[in-house]
């Protein structure tokens, strides 16, 4: 099993990895329906709501589907050529924002990589074509390959290839990509499996119904579980149900996530022990019990369980699960009512 590709990956001001923010990706996917002001209101609307990437879907109709698929029609309708993606592109580098490229066919690679996007997004579609993820892993840039209704040998197996094939940043991301798909059906707790499984940065993209009030928080589930980058689906106006609506979030709401999902990662905190915070010696002063003389001791008393109580003080001494070891020892110093009995004010 390879198993070198970096625990964290650089991308602009942001690190993504353990310990780390969750990366926000704002998807829009075809929710643009074709129009290209569209793409310009998604990507500053995205912005504005605090994601840290857009995220662009280019395609090559003649690579992505074949002249019968029941999708081609559709995307007939919808498709832009790669002087319009260049420009849509340089429009999301000029907000400010990350912009990412979801790519499904090698003439979309080959432009992903010319443009330099700042990353590169692979369906689990591509999960098992070389083609495709030779030529992004050759690339240097960092990419998602999604590992939807895939089994772990088809994950390592495409690892394998792109690790070949020069890549070192790599991101796997879970998610069921059935529009909407069913809280039953999401088995976030895979994310956790990947992350031991493969032991590199692991994302999660859902796709809960836009408007199920869980479709808003389910996220936190995964920033829970570990999960490093976040993809949400954004769309201007979910009622107009135009393309990719239906697990999309509308701006507003967008927004609202991006802060529900800043505040769950401060309150996850971390698994490592580190030093007591501020919030944690208070609380220590507010709750920890204390060995607390019961009334004035004179200096030489041989102290006794009944001399003391446990209880809070003003401030914090020694805890009860001590007195033991200075129980039946002379004083050394006088001690008034109420004040903390310390192990230096026995004999030793």
């Amino acid at each position: 099993m390879l198993n070198e590709f970096n625990k964290t990956i650089r991308i602009g001001n942001k690190t993504i990895g353990n310990g780390y923010e969750p990366y926000i990706i704002a998807e829009m996917a075809c929710a643009h329906n074709g129009d290209f002001e569209q793409v310009k209101a998604l990507i500053d609307k995205s912005k504005d709501a605090g994601a840290d990437a857009t995220q662009l879907q280019f395609f090559d109709i003649n690579e992505v589907v074949t002249p019968v698929n029941e999708l081609k029609e559709i995307l007939d309708g919808i498709v832009f050529s790669p002087n319009e993606w260049t420009e849509l592109f340089n429009y999301g580098k000029s907000k400010g924002i990350d912009v990412w490229v979801c790519t499904y066919d090698l003439p979309s690679v080959e432009l992903a990589i010319k443009l330099k996007a700042d990353g590169i997004k692979l369906n689990s579609a591509d999960l098992s074509n070389p083609e495709v993820v030779e030529a992004v892993a050759a690339s240097g840039i960092p990419f998602t390959l999604g590992t939807g209704a895939s089994t772990l040998e088809e994950i390592q197996s495409g690892l394998n290839t792109a690790y070949l094939a020069g890549a070192r940043d790599a991101i796997l991301m879970h998610g069921v990509q059935n529009f909407p798909t069913k809280i039953e059906d999401l088995n976030i707790s895979r994310i956790e499996l990947l992350k031991n499984t493969f032991d590199m940065p692991v994302g999660y993209h859902d796709h809960v119904d836009g408007e199920d009030p869980f479709g808003k928080v389910v996220d936190l589930i995964a920033i829970g579980l570990g999960a490093n980058v976040l993809e949400k689906h954004i769309a201007l106006d979910r009622s107009k149900k135009g393309l990719d609506y239906q697990a999309a979030l509308e701006p507003d709401e967008f927004k609202a996530y991006v802060e529900r999902v800043k505040l769950a990662f401060k309150a996850f905190g971390s698994k490592i022990p580190k030093p007591f915070t501020a919030s944690d010696l208070k609380y220590r002063k507010f709750q920890k019990k204390s060995i607390v003389a019961k009334r004035e001791l004179k200096a030489g008393h041989v102290l006794k369980r009944e001399d003391v109580f446990f209880s809070r003080n003003t401030e914090p001494g020694i805890a009860p699960v001590y007195f033991g070891e200075m129980e039946n020892k002379k004083l050394n110093k006088n001690i008034e009512q109420y004040a903390n009995i310390l192990r230096e004010d026995v004999d030793a």
